[in-house]
């Protein structure tokens, strides 16, 4: 541990070891303070302190206190205690220095993205007592599955199974069992930790699936007995149930990408929703995954996982191909009886010959007889890619791109009653009223249908039809079980009060299309929750794709067996020595600092990375110029080894007050 050694004062035998919130890598280390005489009763593990580091005034966490001190070496006390409060315990410190360790970033970042901001007067007041979790385990989903009632019996019994659950997509009263059904088997599981006297955390993508899971959780266990973290709470709120949960009085908690750190004492089950979710990577440094976070505390805390998703992601797919996951779920022949069959416009010679521009039209008459009939029984979803009516905007005569005169940026619009609205998605800019450069022409065409669009569209098509536009800033929460065409792009679509009666989902290879090594794995996680949103097969529940039926991810749907996909795609990646197969990680910034760090990286690892780039980044008006660098382990470098060498980088940057920020991501969804 490093010593803070301007001699101010003579140490005493009481040392607090303090976490400081230094904003540089290279102090990622406990810095020893003397305790004053009047705080040594008060200064403990987990307290907030404000202590001088290089002169400057500081946060920090204490993380030990001892009182081994070496002869003769003068310390900077500590100034002052903000709190007596605990904010963080033992294990959650513990936790938060293998996150830093294993995503290249600093104990800090970590509790930064653990702790939420204190809220004094909450925690000076006395709140009521937490109301104790009493209540029966629901029947159907995981206990009429074979594999999810002996999850349940472990579970119950003290043990600390590790599962993946595939969740069967499929909504409404056709599905007599629950199977469907992943708040009610989330709940079992709480009910069975519970049962074994441990607690329960439960991490959701979104608010929505938060406030549901609450919801039902209440219901069976009592009003006021969940603790909820997330970021969208008012700061008093989230504190009191911050504290709950520190201070022992909550055993079950739910929340957003940070209730994954939540302090719980005698942890029993982690578990994830819909763990493939890219709502789970977190987006501030060290850029952790929930997923994986929680994986690493099933370890660390000896505690039960369950990962639970209507897919299954590629990192699940490795754990489960090494047998480190067990999977559960329904069999094919339930699966089959009990979901909403697939079809694509042209899969078949027969299908072209009944509709020769099945793989050339945007909707083929297959898409519009399912919407046709579909509306006989109720609502329609359609799901297309993108938002709004003018995307990747064009001149209607020449096709010349429309671009932002200032920054050359994107350019994207809405048509009004006067004309046409574009402004710049870059820096605002309006361009109406706007005239080709090349021609002269004034009318604009959209170069890609968005939603409001297709809307529109189907509208004329469907006159006598109500049609939702649920996309943008206008997402609709819920719809009823009248017939409405309902248009709504990827996690907008609103839920339906018994199911929507059939799906079509638009442009698949635009969705497929998109940069990034995740792409397709996520859009393969969309479709199934669009899958999910659709009624039984015995309800007349119907699904179409329009797209490729040669894709190997609209096969995936077609039998759906998101988890075969995922197997498929983990053997890819494992040729192309991509991540999770290989660890890879990405160093960007100034193009200089990058050139820096490349030349570090081959003098301290040699042939042991493989370094691709630099490449520039797309940058938007005003911004630096930033580099990227690929970092790909070779032979058998762990991703620990790797994580190492990549904050050495940051550490260096730091302490030679470098600059700019080199950014660095390990494992990153956004590689490609």
């Amino acid at each position: 541990m490093s010593r803070m050694t301007e001699p101010l004062l003579e140490s005493t035998s009481w040392i607090a070891h303090v976490a400081v919130s230094s904003g540089l890598a290279h102090l990622d280390r406990p810095f020893d303070y003397l305790i004053p005489d009047e705080l040594v009763d008060r200064v403990q593990v987990g307290v907030r302190v404000r202590v001088k580091l290089a002169g400057r005034l500081c946060d920090g966490i204490v993380v030990s206190v001892d009182h081994e001190q070496e002869p003769g070496v003068k310390l900077v006390p500590v100034v002052k205690l903000v709190s007596d409060q605990v904010v963080s315990t033992p294990d959650q410190l513990r936790l938060a220095r293998k996150v830093a360790d294993h995503w290249a970033g600093t104990l800090d970042e970590v509790l930064r993205w653990a702790i939420p901001s204190r809220h004094a007067t909450t925690e000076a007041s006395h709140p009521p007592p937490w109301p104790a979790p009493s209540g029966a385990m629901p029947s159907g989903t995981l206990r009429v599955l074979s594999g999810g009632r002996h999850f349940l019996d472990l579970v119950a019994a003290g043990e600390r199974p590790r599962v993946h659950w595939r969740v069967t997509p499929v909504c409404g009263p056709g599905d007599d069992e629950g199977v469907g059904d992943w708040a009610n088997g989330l709940v079992q599981a709480v009910c069975a930790t519970l049962a074994s006297g441990r607690s329960a955390i439960i991490c959701c993508p979104t608010l929505e699936d938060v406030a549901t899971l609450r919801a039902r959780i209440e219901a069976v266990l009592g009003s006021g007995t969940v603790a909820v973290l997330d970021a969208n709470q008012p700061a008093s709120t989230r504190w009191r149930h911050y504290l709950a949960v520190i201070r022992g009085s909550a055993k079950v908690v739910i929340g957003t990408r940070s209730a994954v750190m939540a302090p719980v004492a005698n942890l029993g089950l982690i578990a994830v929703w819909g763990e493939g979710s890219d709502l789970h990577d977190e987006p501030r440094v060290p850029y952790p995954n929930t997923r994986d976070v929680a994986a690493l505390r099933s370890q660390s805390d000896r505690c039960a996982l369950l990962l639970a998703s209507y897919s299954c992601s590629v990192r699940s797919a490795s754990w489960l191909e090494s047998g480190w996951l067990v999977g559960i779920g329904a069999d094919r022949q339930t699966i089959r009886s009990v979901c909403a069959p697939v079809r694509i416009p042209g899969d078949s010679d027969i299908a072209l010959a009944r509709d020769p521009l099945a793989r050339s039209v945007r909707v083929p008459d297959l898409a519009m007889a399912t919407i046709r009939d579909g509306l006989l029984r109720g609502p329609v979803l359609v799901s297309v890619p993108r938002v709004g009516d003018l995307l990747s905007p064009s001149c209607s005569r020449c096709r010349t791109s429309v671009k932002c005169p200032s920054c050359g940026g994107p350019v994207t619009g809405r048509r009004v009653e006067t004309g046409v609205e574009l402004h710049c998605s870059w820096c605002g800019n309006r361009l109406s009223p706007w005239r080709c450069p090349e021609c002269g022409c004034k009318e604009v065409r959209s170069g890609i249908v968005g939603a409001t669009t297709t809307a529109s569209e189907l509208g004329r098509a469907f006159p006598d039809v109500p049609v939702v536009d649920s996309s943008g800033s206008h997402v609709r929460d819920n719809v009823d079980s009248l017939p409405r065409l309902v248009i709504a792009t990827p996690g907008a679509e609103p839920v339906p009060a018994s199911g929507y009666s059939c799906a079509v989902i638009l442009d698949a290879v635009s969705s497929l299309s998109r940069p990034g090594l995740s792409t397709v794995e996520q859009t393969v996680g969309r479709w199934m929750t669009i899958l999910a949103l659709v009624r039984s097969v015995r309800d007349g529940g119907r699904a179409v794709i329009v797209g490729p039926s040669e894709d190997a991810a609209l096969q995936a749907m077609v039998r759906n067996d998101p988890i075969g996909w995922a197997a498929g795609e983990l053997k890819d990646r494992r040729e192309a020595q991509f991540p999770p197969a290989t660890p890879c990680g990405i160093v960007e910034g100034e193009p200089q600092a990058v050139v820096l760090a490349s030349e570090r990286l081959k003098e301290a690892m040699g042939d042991k990375l493989e370094i691709l780039g630099p490449v520039p980044q797309l940058r938007r008006a005003g911004e630096n110029e930033r580099d990227r660098i690929v970092v790909r382990a070779l032979g058998r470098v762990t991703v620990g080894e790797l994580s190492t060498a990549l904050f050495s980088l940051r550490s260096k940057h730091t302490m030679n007050h470098e600059q700019g920020i080199l950014r660095v991501v390990i494992d990153p969804a956004n590689l490609l």
